[in-house]
Protein backbone atom coordinates (compact mmCIF):
# COMPACT_ATOMS: atom_id res chain seq x y z
CA UNK A 1 0.00 0.00 0.00
CA UNK A 2 1.43 3.34 -1.11
CA UNK A 3 0.61 5.35 2.02
CA UNK A 4 1.19 2.70 4.65
CA UNK A 5 2.30 4.19 7.96
CA UNK A 6 1.42 7.76 7.01
CA UNK A 7 -0.96 10.01 8.95
CA UNK A 8 -3.09 12.25 6.74
CA UNK A 9 -5.42 15.16 7.46
CA UNK A 10 -8.13 15.86 4.87
CA UNK A 11 -10.24 18.98 5.34
CA UNK A 12 -13.76 18.99 3.94
CA UNK A 13 -13.75 15.21 4.03
CA UNK A 14 -17.46 14.53 4.39
CA UNK A 15 -18.52 14.63 0.73
CA UNK A 16 -17.34 14.75 -2.85
CA UNK A 17 -13.64 15.21 -3.50
CA UNK A 18 -12.64 15.28 0.16
CA UNK A 19 -14.53 12.10 0.97
CA UNK A 20 -13.04 10.38 -2.07
CA UNK A 21 -9.51 11.35 -1.06
CA UNK A 22 -10.06 10.30 2.56
CA UNK A 23 -11.42 6.90 1.53
CA UNK A 24 -8.63 6.33 -0.99
CA UNK A 25 -5.95 7.33 1.52
CA UNK A 26 -7.41 4.84 3.98
CA UNK A 27 -7.42 2.12 1.34
CA UNK A 28 -3.75 2.88 0.67
CA UNK A 29 -2.86 2.32 4.32
CA UNK A 30 -2.91 5.86 5.73
CA UNK A 31 -4.36 6.76 9.11
CA UNK A 32 -6.88 9.48 8.24
CA UNK A 33 -8.13 12.48 10.18
CA UNK A 34 -11.01 14.19 8.35
CA UNK A 35 -12.95 17.35 9.03
CA UNK A 36 -16.39 18.63 8.08
CA UNK A 37 -19.45 20.48 9.31
CA UNK A 38 -21.84 17.54 9.02
CA UNK A 39 -21.24 15.39 12.09
CA UNK A 40 -23.62 12.67 10.89
CA UNK A 41 -21.78 12.23 7.60
CA UNK A 42 -18.33 12.57 9.13
CA UNK A 43 -18.90 9.97 11.82
CA UNK A 44 -20.29 7.51 9.28
CA UNK A 45 -17.40 7.98 6.86
CA UNK A 46 -14.78 7.74 9.60
CA UNK A 47 -16.38 4.51 10.82
CA UNK A 48 -16.01 3.07 7.31
CA UNK A 49 -12.29 3.93 7.07
CA UNK A 50 -10.12 1.76 9.27
CA UNK A 51 -8.52 3.79 12.07
CA UNK A 52 -9.97 7.12 10.91
CA UNK A 53 -10.86 10.05 13.17
CA UNK A 54 -13.49 12.71 12.48
CA UNK A 55 -13.23 16.27 13.79
CA UNK A 56 -16.50 18.21 13.36
CA UNK A 57 -16.79 21.96 13.11
CA UNK A 58 -16.07 25.11 11.15
CA UNK A 59 -12.40 25.55 10.23
CA UNK A 60 -12.74 29.32 10.46
CA UNK A 61 -13.20 28.77 14.22
CA UNK A 62 -10.10 28.80 16.43
CA UNK A 63 -11.80 26.28 18.71
CA UNK A 64 -12.27 23.80 15.86
CA UNK A 65 -8.66 24.21 14.77
CA UNK A 66 -7.46 23.60 18.33
CA UNK A 67 -9.48 20.37 18.41
CA UNK A 68 -7.95 19.43 15.07
CA UNK A 69 -4.42 19.97 16.37
CA UNK A 70 -5.26 17.84 19.40
CA UNK A 71 -6.41 15.05 17.08
CA UNK A 72 -3.15 15.26 15.14
CA UNK A 73 -1.19 15.18 18.39
CA UNK A 74 -3.16 12.13 19.51
CA UNK A 75 -2.14 10.31 16.34
CA UNK A 76 1.51 11.04 17.07
CA UNK A 77 2.16 13.46 14.24
CA UNK A 78 1.24 14.24 10.65
CA UNK A 79 2.67 13.34 7.24
CA UNK A 80 0.10 14.69 4.78
CA UNK A 81 -2.24 17.69 4.75
CA UNK A 82 -4.92 18.05 2.09
CA UNK A 83 -6.50 21.52 2.08
CA UNK A 84 -9.76 20.64 0.34
CA UNK A 85 -12.51 22.40 2.32
CA UNK A 86 -14.04 25.10 0.13
CA UNK A 87 -16.97 27.43 -0.37
CA UNK A 88 -18.24 28.48 -3.79
CA UNK A 89 -20.05 31.54 -5.06
CA UNK A 90 -21.94 32.30 -8.27
CA UNK A 91 -22.55 36.04 -8.04
CA UNK A 92 -21.20 38.82 -10.23
CA UNK A 93 -18.93 41.25 -8.44
CA UNK A 94 -21.34 44.15 -7.88
CA UNK A 95 -23.85 41.78 -6.24
CA UNK A 96 -21.42 40.06 -3.85
CA UNK A 97 -22.38 40.78 -0.25
CA UNK A 98 -19.95 41.21 2.61
CA UNK A 99 -21.18 37.88 3.97
CA UNK A 100 -20.57 36.18 0.60
CA UNK A 101 -17.04 37.54 0.52
CA UNK A 102 -16.24 36.58 4.10
CA UNK A 103 -17.70 33.07 3.68
CA UNK A 104 -15.68 32.23 0.57
CA UNK A 105 -12.39 33.90 1.52
CA UNK A 106 -12.78 32.73 5.11
CA UNK A 107 -12.82 29.05 4.17
CA UNK A 108 -10.86 28.91 0.92
CA UNK A 109 -7.96 31.12 2.00
CA UNK A 110 -8.02 32.09 5.67
CA UNK A 111 -8.88 28.65 7.05
CA UNK A 112 -6.42 26.91 4.72
CA UNK A 113 -3.67 29.27 5.87
CA UNK A 114 -4.48 28.92 9.56
CA UNK A 115 -4.87 25.13 9.49
CA UNK A 116 -1.53 24.85 7.71
CA UNK A 117 0.10 27.26 10.14
CA UNK A 118 -1.13 25.17 13.04
CA UNK A 119 -0.10 21.73 11.74
CA UNK A 120 3.04 22.44 9.71
CA UNK A 121 5.26 21.98 12.79
CA UNK A 122 4.15 18.32 12.74
CA UNK A 123 4.74 18.01 9.00
CA UNK A 124 8.37 19.11 9.25
CA UNK A 125 9.36 16.94 12.20
CA UNK A 126 10.82 14.49 9.69
CA UNK A 127 11.47 14.61 5.92
CA UNK A 128 8.67 13.58 3.60
CA UNK A 129 5.86 15.90 4.69
CA UNK A 130 3.29 16.68 2.02
CA UNK A 131 0.80 19.51 1.48
CA UNK A 132 -1.79 19.03 -1.27
CA UNK A 133 -3.95 22.08 -1.99
CA UNK A 134 -7.13 21.67 -4.03
CA UNK A 135 -7.41 24.63 -6.39
CA UNK A 136 -9.24 25.54 -9.59
CA UNK A 137 -8.51 26.16 -13.26
CA UNK A 138 -10.49 29.37 -12.66
CA UNK A 139 -7.25 30.94 -11.42
CA UNK A 140 -6.06 31.19 -15.04
CA UNK A 141 -9.35 30.71 -16.90
CA UNK A 142 -11.91 32.95 -15.21
CA UNK A 143 -15.67 32.97 -15.73
CA UNK A 144 -18.43 35.38 -14.70
CA UNK A 145 -19.80 35.09 -11.18
CA UNK A 146 -16.74 33.52 -9.59
CA UNK A 147 -14.59 36.54 -8.82
CA UNK A 148 -14.22 35.87 -5.10
CA UNK A 149 -13.88 32.10 -5.49
CA UNK A 150 -11.24 32.34 -8.21
CA UNK A 151 -9.30 35.02 -6.33
CA UNK A 152 -9.33 32.92 -3.16
CA UNK A 153 -7.93 29.96 -5.10
CA UNK A 154 -5.26 32.20 -6.64
CA UNK A 155 -4.24 33.14 -3.11
CA UNK A 156 -4.09 29.45 -2.18
CA UNK A 157 -1.81 28.77 -5.13
CA UNK A 158 0.51 31.57 -4.03
CA UNK A 159 0.62 29.99 -0.58
CA UNK A 160 1.52 26.69 -2.26
CA UNK A 161 4.61 28.26 -3.82
CA UNK A 162 5.52 30.14 -0.65
CA UNK A 163 5.29 27.00 1.48
CA UNK A 164 7.49 25.15 -1.02
CA UNK A 165 10.19 27.77 -0.38
CA UNK A 166 9.66 28.02 3.37
CA UNK A 167 9.51 24.31 4.16
CA UNK A 168 11.26 22.61 1.23
CA UNK A 169 14.54 22.64 3.20
CA UNK A 170 12.80 20.40 5.77
CA UNK A 171 11.94 17.81 3.12
CA UNK A 172 8.33 18.97 2.76
CA UNK A 173 6.62 19.47 -0.59
CA UNK A 174 3.59 21.65 -1.34
CA UNK A 175 1.65 21.31 -4.57
CA UNK A 176 -1.72 22.41 -5.92
CA UNK A 177 -4.16 20.40 -8.00
CA UNK A 178 -6.10 22.76 -10.27
CA UNK A 179 -9.47 21.28 -11.11
CA UNK A 180 -12.28 22.05 -13.55
CA UNK A 181 -15.87 21.04 -12.88
CA UNK A 182 -15.67 17.55 -11.41
CA UNK A 183 -18.42 14.97 -11.09
CA UNK A 184 -19.04 15.74 -7.41
CA UNK A 185 -21.95 17.19 -5.37
CA UNK A 186 -20.47 20.70 -5.16
CA UNK A 187 -20.47 20.88 -8.98
CA UNK A 188 -23.89 19.31 -9.51
CA UNK A 189 -25.59 22.42 -10.89
CA UNK A 190 -22.70 23.31 -13.19
CA UNK A 191 -22.28 19.90 -14.81
CA UNK A 192 -25.21 20.36 -17.19
CA UNK A 193 -23.44 23.37 -18.72
CA UNK A 194 -20.23 21.50 -19.50
CA UNK A 195 -19.37 21.25 -23.20
CA UNK A 196 -17.65 17.89 -23.58
CA UNK A 197 -16.43 18.90 -27.04
CA UNK A 198 -14.28 21.55 -25.35
CA UNK A 199 -12.53 18.90 -23.25
CA UNK A 200 -9.84 17.02 -25.21
CA UNK A 201 -10.44 13.90 -23.08
CA UNK A 202 -14.18 14.17 -23.88
CA UNK A 203 -15.39 13.53 -20.34
CA UNK A 204 -15.85 15.22 -16.99
CA UNK A 205 -13.26 14.42 -14.36
CA UNK A 206 -14.24 12.18 -11.48
CA UNK A 207 -13.55 12.09 -7.77
CA UNK A 208 -11.48 8.97 -8.46
CA UNK A 209 -9.28 10.93 -10.88
CA UNK A 210 -8.56 13.47 -8.15
CA UNK A 211 -7.96 10.82 -5.50
CA UNK A 212 -5.49 9.03 -7.77
CA UNK A 213 -3.40 12.18 -8.16
CA UNK A 214 -3.70 13.03 -4.47
CA UNK A 215 -2.25 9.62 -3.57
CA UNK A 216 0.69 10.29 -5.87
CA UNK A 217 1.33 13.74 -4.38
CA UNK A 218 1.04 12.35 -0.84
CA UNK A 219 3.42 9.49 -1.50
CA UNK A 220 7.17 9.06 -1.70
CA UNK A 221 7.27 9.06 -5.53
CA UNK A 222 6.50 12.79 -5.72
CA UNK A 223 9.40 13.90 -3.53
CA UNK A 224 11.02 16.20 -6.13
CA UNK A 225 7.78 17.81 -7.28
CA UNK A 226 7.44 20.98 -5.23
CA UNK A 227 5.62 24.30 -5.58
CA UNK A 228 3.76 23.12 -8.68
CA UNK A 229 0.26 23.83 -9.93
CA UNK A 230 -0.91 20.68 -11.66
CA UNK A 231 -3.88 21.00 -14.03
CA UNK A 232 -5.98 17.85 -13.69
CA UNK A 233 -8.48 18.89 -16.32
CA UNK A 234 -8.50 16.47 -19.23
CA UNK A 235 -6.60 18.99 -21.33
CA UNK A 236 -9.01 21.93 -20.94
CA UNK A 237 -6.24 24.44 -20.28
CA UNK A 238 -3.82 22.99 -22.85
Amino acid sequence: MRLSGKIALVTGGTSGIGEGIARRFGAEGATVVLTGRRADLGERIAAEIEGATFVPGDLTSAETRATLVAAVEAQGGLDVLVNNAAAFGDTVTDQVTDDDFDRIVGLNFRAAFLVTRDVVPYLIRKPGGRIVNISSIGVTRAWPGASVYNASKAALENLTQTWAHEYGPYGLTANALTLPIVDAPMSLAAREHVDLEAIPSRRIGTVEDVADMAVFLAGDESGYLNGARIPLDGGQTA
